[in-house]
């Protein structure tokens, strides 16, 4: 009997909104991915390079694999990265470059459309969402950067009312997140036993279930 190995999974993090905290979670979340068995990639499609500067910071970068390219290039990195064994592949994308985030979502088989919980934010998320769903592709918001108090549960309702489906995870906004990847880390590698860790691997454990990783 022939066991089949589960198809790769892409995830693009799009939000044409800057500052909603993309790469943080992007990097976070590949690490997490690398310590639960998963063979994982990052693609960083933002001019600014903000991921593939935390990856070539690491001090162990064997485990984890980062590349930086144009949006023409998603589409060959994606077809070396599933012939090289990869499970998992996420995308670090820019703000502000609606053709880049459309062939993005058209190539990956979910969004993660981060969103602080701000009137600039829950307002910007329409356009990312508009792009999702000319991709056909499953979208989701998550809410980052959370003060503490109601805040997160009414950009959730507020998000809700626009037709747009909320992770339940939270990510609230702590020092940890900054702090650990000064130095190319991330907050497992910082600090394994925290409440960011915590919330992390819950984000990773909704994203895992719904793109059946």
């Amino acid at each position: 009997m022939v066991i089949k190995e589960p198809p790769m999974k892409t995830l693009a993090i799009i939000s044409q909104k800057g500052g909603s905290g993309k790469t943080t979670i992007a990097v976070h979340m590949a690490v997490c991915a690398i310590r639960q068995g998963y063979h994982t990639a990052i693609i960083d499609i933002d001019p600014q390079g903000s991921a593939i500067d935390w990856y070539m910071s690491r001090e162990a970068q064997n485990e984890l694999n980062a590349v930086q390219a144009g949006e023409d290039k998603v589409q060959l990195l994606l077809q070396q990265a599933q012939a090289g064994g990869a499970d998992f592949v996420i995308i670090d994308t820019a703000p502000h470059s609606n053709s880049a985030a459309a062939i993005v979502a058209q190539l990956a088989d979910y969004i993660l459309m981060p969103c602080r919980p701000s009137r600039f934010d829950l307002k910007a998320i329409g356009s990312t969402a508009s792009i999702a769903k000319l991709a056909k592709t499953p979208a989701v918001a998550v809410i980052n950067a959370a003060p503490r108090g109601k805040l997160a549960e009414e950009a959730k309702e507020a998000l809700q009312q626009q037709g747009i489906n909320v992770l339940d995870p939270v990510l609230q906004q702590r020092a940890a997140y900054t702090h650990a990847v000064i130095d190319g880390r991330s907050v497992h590698e910082y600090e394994p036993e925290g409440k960011a860790a915590a919330e992390i691997d819950e984000l990773f454990a909704c994203l895992k279930k719904a793109m059946g990783l």
